[in-house]
């Protein structure tokens, strides 16, 4: 795979005060205002519109609602990564967002790899046209996530993923412990459907320790910094043990 730019964590990146880069507990309350700032940003905006009508023209079985794409783009304008892999893009609805977070924070050298395993599906049909062939920053990838690993035709290092392929409980933990090893520190694993059964809470739970005294986060030993659930989508900041 092609080496891609050197991907750097949001609140060290944007900190002014070098103190402040290891607090990372008071540097996640920013987290959620911003997230909330560009979700809110979005969903008022001319795109949503349109990407809404596409979508009900189109057909919106199975495809993401809006709230749950406000939030995608929020967390993607916040992490500003320069690799995202999606397993479900279907026909596009999710990354149509992604792509427009992409572009509204100029990442012109970014990738989305999306899997799609049905030959059926029109994949990336909704996506608009300009955001499709911006700098070739939509990469489309037929066939099953499994057979894509087995063959090492996705990126090794990664610094968001988006799952939304099947949401069976075994394969949605599957694609979790997957793709979590693949993230660089500070790197997203995002879930669309967390409501459909437990694997998401419990593959949180896995990441997590406390201190058995206070019953506290151990942050030492918990490897990631934060977590959340908004509407149906579920994310976990991946931490890399120092």
């Amino acid at each position: 795979m092609k080496k891609m730019p050197a991907f750097s964590l949001p609140w060290r990146r944007r900190s002014k005060n070098p103190s402040q880069m290891e607090s990372s507990a008071t540097q996640f309350y920013a987290t959620w205002d911003a997230v909330a700032r560009f979700a809110q940003e979005i969903r008022a905006s001319d795109f949503m519109a349109e990407m809404i009508r596409r979508r009900d023209a189109y057909g919106s079985e199975g495809v993401m609602g809006a709230l749950d794409c406000a939030t995608l783009y929020g967390l993607t304008r916040w992490l500003r990564p320069a690799v995202v892999v999606e397993s479900g893009g279907f026909i596009g609805m999710s990354s149509a967002f992604i792509l427009k977070a992409l572009a509204d924070e100029e990442l012109t050298k970014a990738k989305l790899y999306s899997i799609e395993w049905s030959e059926e599906c029109e994949h990336g049909a909704l996506i608009p046209e300009e955001l499709r062939s911006a700098s070739g920053g939509f990469v489309p990838m037929r066939g099953k996530v499994e057979d894509l690993l087995k063959r090492d035709q996705l990126p090794r290092c990664i610094d968001m993923f988006l799952h939304d392929s099947s949401h069976s409980y075994r394969h949605m933990l599957w694609e979790f412990r997957q793709f979590w090893p693949r993230l660089r520190d500070g790197g997203l694993l995002v879930s669309h459907d967390v409501q459909m059964n437990a694997a998401f809470p419990e593959f949180v739970a896995k990441t997590y320790a406390h201190d058995k005294k206070t019953g506290r986060r151990d942050a030492k030993r918990t490897s990631h910094y934060e977590w959340g659930r908004w509407g149906y989508i579920g994310f976990a900041i991946k931490k890399v043990s120092r």
